[in-house]
């Protein structure tokens, strides 16, 4: 593929909007406006002037600027709800904005279009934590309920995710929690065509199949991954092919084509073809919902299906390019989330890069290309490397792929006939079967799954830069074998130092220094001893289990493979209390630990003493929090007293 701006004119343009978005942080709306104003009117005067590659440059910065301004927060409204003062305690009435989300049997979370406070009329978005087995909720329907209202926080650590600021940027200050059993709903409504398509594409589903393979059917037709069991879930996950659960391009284009595809073949006509695949692109899109990953997909599918309409050659980057602009201008926020940088730096590697010919070795190369794209973002975010990945997609994607053409054959024929949608999903069974012993192999692998510290920007830049000069390495290496060679010896060079910077936290050398962080896990505790010599202790881990955020795995994990720990000397937890042992599960699931706070002996590590003081007679009408562990830690002429919930 041959690359030049005249054939992808919008690929710098999105890049300019997303730049200006990212750097909406930094910048007031008062300057980027007059950034606007000004760009305009030097663009305009260049252009009459027939300059065209400077009033480019205006074009770009102004774009830049737009990007900025259409990212900022805007003040709230006088009666928006996150004006109200908080914490509070009040009746809140409103109106679901989406489907609820399970997150645990007893933990599902809502999205609550505000109309009143008490007495008052209310405006503004509110998302509700509901606790116990909430009753069937739907979309658009208004409920009612006692609630607790505060501002909305997140774990304040460093270089860890903030989701209090998330939420401010998108406009929701305030949240809220509620128990089930005050939670009124104050009307019925008719449930919108693309839930009810929803929800009876789950039932038929869940009618046939046995309950691991409805859930794994739901995750690849419609990424409704709620049910699916953690085991199976984060077996996926380990064997590098979670993409299949998520609803993307991959969906999309199986349906395209198969429409596509098949009225071809009936001799109906490619335009009738064309509208038709465009049609059930659309309905698709609005049955599983406006995901940043489907957004592009849809975008992308129907500019090359408008192409054929119109008989002309459509530019797959050019569509790639035209999906960011219009997810962006709509959702700027969308910039920083994961789902969308995934989407896009996967589809983008596998346009650029140079495949093999051939099923496998073609195969093979798409999802390296994937991989390759990704590698940053995944470690930026998630600390993950799967190395058994793109072997593993050779024999799950197409496995998928046939799994999800079944299974929107069997729930299209379910919306008629029942009997007739059961022997389609009896027939998909095996299939799936398959599919999750494939995967269950991938993941045993030693080593599929490799944990590794988030790259700092100065890795993540030589690493892009890498991989564009490889590309130009690839590309010019005939017509232009000069610059190939100069071009591949800079992004061995750049890609050495990705790694080189990368791999740092992992090799460094112990600085002598002993290191004791608490962190930020809300209620609870979480307390991580950094030894001289490099050993590592936990003590607690915070709170996790099904009512609650698992600090283990989404707070202690990343830190602890941030700074290159990949194993733990040892792991206490001071009491059983949910708030100081949930967390700990994530840990032994994902750290070899020692065996070194086995026992009341004191232990030492690199001149570090650690010692437990237990109380040799209990008072009488004692709480169960005074049967907690307190430890002593002394290095030197410094001590610290870690007294849990004493």
């Amino acid at each position: 593929m041959t690359l030049s701006w005249p054939r992808v004119p919008l690929a710098p343009l999105a890049v300019a909007f997303a730049v200006g978005v990212a750097a909406s942080g930094w910048v007031r709306v008062s300057v980027a406006a007059v950034v606007v104003a000004v760009t305009l009117v030097w663009g305009a005067s260049l252009l009459v002037l027939g300059r065209l590659a400077p009033a480019t440059g205006c074009l770009l910065a102004g774009l830049a600027a737009v990007g900025a301004i259409r990212a900022s927060p805007w003040p709230l409204a006088s009666d928006h709800i996150g004006r109200l003062d908080v914490p509070a305690v009040a009746r809140v009435t409103g109106r679901l904005a989406t489907e609820p989300v399970v997150f645990a049997a007893e933990r599902t979370r809502v999205l609550l279009d505000v109309e009143r406070v008490g007495d008052e009329p209310r405006s503004g978005r509110l998302p509700v934590t509901l606790y116990g087995v909430a009753p069937p909720l739907t979309e658009g329907q208004r409920v009612a309920g006692e609630m607790r209202l505060h501002a909305a926080t997140g774990f304040r650590n460093p270089g860890g995710f903030d989701y209090g600021e998330f939420l401010r940027r998108e406009g929701m200050p305030v949240v809220a929690s509620a128990r089930v059993d005050r939670l009124i709903a104050l009307d019925d409504p008719e449930l919108r065509w693309n839930v009810r398509v929803r929800r009876a594409a789950r039932e038929a589903i869940a009618r046939t199949l046995p309950p691991t393979s409805a859930a794994l059917l739901s995750g690849l037709l419609l990424g409704d991954r709620a049910d699916l069991p953690p085991e199976v879930d984060d077996g996926f996950r380990r064997a590098g092919v979670y993409h299949v659960l998520a609803v993307s391009g991959f969906n999309v284009a199986l349906i395209a084509g198969a429409v596509f595809s098949v009225l071809t073949l009936a001799r109906c006509g490619r335009r009738v073809a064309a509208v038709a695949a465009i049609a059930a692109v659309l309905g698709f899109a609005f049955v599983v919902g406006p995901e940043p990953s489907v957004l592009r997909a849809v975008v992308m599918g129907v500019l090359v299906l408008g192409a054929v309409l119109l008989e002309r050659d459509a530019s797959v980057l050019n569509g790639l390019a035209l999906a960011a602009l219009l997810i962006l201008a709509v959702r700027p926020n969308d910039l920083a989330d994961p789902g969308f940088q995934l989407s896009f730096a996967a589809t983008a590697g596998i346009v650029l890069a140079p495949l093999p010919r051939g099923l496998v070795w073609g195969s093979l190369g798409v999802s390296i290309a994937a991989q390759l794209a990704v590698l940053p973002i995944a470690l930026w975010h998630f600390n993950q490397l799967s190395t058994i990945g793109p072997i593993a997609n050779l024999g799950v994607v197409p496995l998928a792929g046939l799994a999800t053409i079944l299974g929107l054959l069997a729930v299209t024929v379910a919306f008629f006939t029942d009997a007739g949608g059961a022997v389609f999903l009896d027939a998909l069974w095996p299939l799936l079967l398959a599919m999750r012993a494939l995967v269950t192999l991938a993941a045993r692998v030693p080593g599929a799954l490799v944990h590794l510290p988030a790259p700092h920007w100065t890795a993540i830049t030589a690493y892009g830069l890498g991989l564009v000069l490889a590309l130009g390495w690839w590309r010019w290496r005939e017509t232009r074998p000069e610059w190939s060679r100069w071009a591949g010896a800079l992004a061995l060079g750049h890609l050495v130092v990705a790694v080189t910077i990368g791999a740092w936290p992992l090799v460094r050398p112990p600085d002598g220094r002993l290191r004791l962080t608490v962190l930020d896990v809300g209620q609870g505790d979480a307390i991580v001893i950094q030894a001289p010599d490099g050993r590592t202790v936990v003590v607690d881990a915070g709170p996790g289990g099904g009512m609650r955020l698992d600090t283990g795995a989404r707070v202690l994990a990343p830190f602890l493979w941030n700074h290159g720990v990949l194993q733990l000397a040892g792991l206490v937890t001071t009491h059983d209390d949910q708030d100081h042992a949930g967390g700990s599960a994530a840990l032994r699931r994902e750290f070899t630990i020692g065996d070194q706070l086995a026992g009341p002996e004191r232990i030492w590590m690199g001149g570090v003493s650690v010692l437990p003081l237990t109380a040799t007679d209990k008072p009488a009408g004692s709480r169960r929090n005074d049967d907690a562990l307190v430890f002593r830690v002394d290095y030197g002429a410094v001590s610290f007293l870690l007294t849990s919930d004493i």
